[in-house]
């Protein structure tokens, strides 16, 4: 009978929980998951990209490290190629081939700069905020307004932990319909990090073609 009793206040507290969850707005979760990244000095992470084209059935897919840092340094690692910037200077190393093309920073297509995937979020407005299941684990998901980026996106969204506030996938359509997922794993905040990590190395038999 106490339990029956008890049933309507236990109700009432799971439903004011509820509404607490949400009370969070999309703005504040933005602001904390920007607060996040001011921490560190530079983030390591494992990531997952697929791409989704709008014309056909096929699905791209493609994985690497990533070490990154502001100013442009950064060390990614995928499928046979690595690439090393120090902010100035772009070693892209073709492990195949052996061979190693070195390029000013400012040559760098932003399409293919890794720093855009970790941090162009941050440049976007929330505009709603849910929650999604991704892992086994329940994110905050947030809707961006993506007209910063008109030409290269029509739709974005982020998806944090709601631990730290730290992105775990963030999702693009482009303008001709193409949707990506990129998952982010073992993301890691440094408080230090070293300018020679961002520099490529000369090896023995391995060609250095300076293209600045």
């Amino acid at each position: 009978m106490k339990m029956l009793r008890l049933l309507p206040y236990f109700l009432f507290v799971l439903a004011v929980f509820a509404q607490s969850a949400f009370a969070l707005s999309a703005d504040e979760a933005m602001k904390k998951s920007q607060a996040w990244f001011k921490s560190g000095k530079a983030w390591n992470l494992d990531f997952r990209v697929q791409v989704f084209y709008a014309d056909s059935p096929d699905i791209a897919s493609e994985q690497g490290s990533l070490l990154v840092a502001e100013g442009d340094k950064f060390k990614l690692d995928m499928a046979g190629i690595r690439f090393y910037s120090d902010g100035e200077s772009l070693w892209q190393h073709n492990v195949e081939q052996k061979q190693v093309l070195i390029k000013a920073v400012e040559d760098l297509s932003s399409q293919l700069h890794p720093s855009e995937l970790l941090f162009k979020y941050l440049n976007c407005k929330a505009t709603s905020m849910t929650t999604g299941s991704f892992g086994g684990k329940t994110l905050w998901v947030l809707k961006l307004d993506p007209s910063k980026y008109a030409g290269q996106f029509s739709q974005m969204e982020v998806w944090l932990s709601q631990k730290d506030f730290s992105p775990v996938r963030l999702f693009t359509v482009d303008p001709a319909g193409n949707s990506s997922w990129y998952n982010i794993v073992n993301l890691k905040v440094l408080k230090t990090f070293s300018n020679d990590d961002f520099k490529y190395k000369s090896q023995k038999d391995v060609d250095e073609i300076d293209m600045r």
